[in-house]
């Protein structure tokens, strides 16, 4: 069992969780706020229904930013990256990547960042649960093999093992808007 915890919430963050849900679908959120409950992975919130027609609603989702698919991709705004292989998905917060190891000038984030910059992702959608734009990257056998080759700057030698031994065949950079506070 784990603990509830009671917390108020104010009315565009609830609606974040709820986009990240479901998208920007007015109906739907509509009926999520009229509900009163939404459960989102481990989480379970719960509220008072909140009876908001579809214009007020709208109105709300309108706050929100939308999907750009030919917005450019800013490494300086990445916040992580997430690859996918055989043995599932795993993430490199920017956090960790900027860690060094001992006696290191350089550092795994910097040096993955110039070299995803320099293949050009697409932006793929916009995330409202981490309020990013996820931009992917085919990586070609050439690409894992640059990313694995910069895996002994990473300071986990957990995470170095990874990334050596990288099989994924997508990545997604995940990145803050400058917009991001609503």
């Amino acid at each position: 069992m784990v603990p509830v915890a009671a917390v108020t919430m104010a009315l565009d963050d609830l609606a974040g969780k709820i986009l990240g849900v479901c998208g920007k679908d007015v109906e739907r959120v509509a009926a999520i706020f009229s509900r009163g409950s939404l459960v989102s992975g481990d989480s379970r919130f719960r509220w008072s229904p909140i009876d908001a027609s579809p214009d007020e609603v709208s109105a709300l989702l309108d706050r929100f930013p939308d999907y750009e698919p030919d917005r450019p991709f800013d490494p300086e705004r990445c916040v992580l990256m997430v690859f996918r292989d055989g043995r599932g998905e795993f993430e490199i917060p920017r956090e960790v990547g900027l860690q060094k190891r001992f006696l290191r000038r350089r550092n795994f984030w910097d040096e993955a960042m110039e070299l995803a910059a320099s293949q050009e992702p697409r932006c793929e959608r916009y995330s409202y649960s981490s309020e990013a734009d996820v931009f992917a990257l085919a990586l070609s056998a050439e690409l894992r093999d640059a990313l694995g080759a910069l895996g002994g700057l990473l300071r986990y030698s957990s995470l170095e093992a990874r990334i050596r031994t990288l099989r994924a065949d997508r990545l997604w950079l995940f990145s803050h808007r400058p917009d991001r506070d609503r």
